[in-house]
């Protein structure tokens, strides 16, 4: 923002990287769940994964058990969402059918590891800042683009950093 339209711009991208930082943690797990799809799983509709999942959540020291999800996909897939006081653990139903109780135990133990590191935190704050850095890619190059007579007939300089800095970006981001 700094490079392509001065300081006011620098200051209108930092705070909407910061509202979106901020905002991000509350929103992120119930969109998650909507986009696959999921519902809870009732401790009387899968009375045993509620069991291990207490017995793992006591052992790693969550203050709170994490919601089982069911996602209706034939995929063999889980992932945890959430935080560690409103933490939800994805399953979908390949995953359910085709893991015999004990594996699933393992696959639990790994989620719950993941809340317990406060994984979960840190992957939501990288996403964040990668699509945060697409956004300002993109309209830095619609700019460019309503930018192009003033650069054709020279009435504009050429800020050759802000260039770079537009192509590179959102693939640095992604590395991150």
């Amino acid at each position: 923002g700094g490079l392509l339209l001065g300081d006011s711009a620098l200051w209108l991208a930092l705070a909407a990287a910061g509202f979106t930082l901020l905002l991000e943690p509350a929103a992120a797990s119930g969109l998650t769940l909507r986009l696959y799809g999921a519902r809870p799983l009732h401790p009387n509709e899968a009375p045993d994964l509620w069991a291990v999942l207490r017995e793992l959540a006591a052992r790693a020291g969550l203050p709170a058990v994490p919601v089982p999800h069911y996602v209706p996909s034939g995929v063999v897939n889980a992932f945890a969402t959430g935080t560690k006081h409103h933490a939800a653990i994805a399953l979908t139903d390949g995953l359910l059918r085709s893991l015999t109780l004990r594996e699933l135990t393992g696959v639990l133990g790994h989620e719950i590891a993941h809340i317990a590191n406060e994984d979960l935190r840190v992957m939501g704050l990288a996403d964040s800042i990668s699509r945060l850095t697409h956004l300002l890619a993109l309209l830095g190059q619609i700019m460019l683009l309503f930018s192009l007579p003033a650069l054709l007939w020279g009435t504009v300089a050429i800020q050759w950093p802000a260039l770079l800095l537009l192509a590179v970006s959102p693939q640095l981001a992604l590395l991150a």
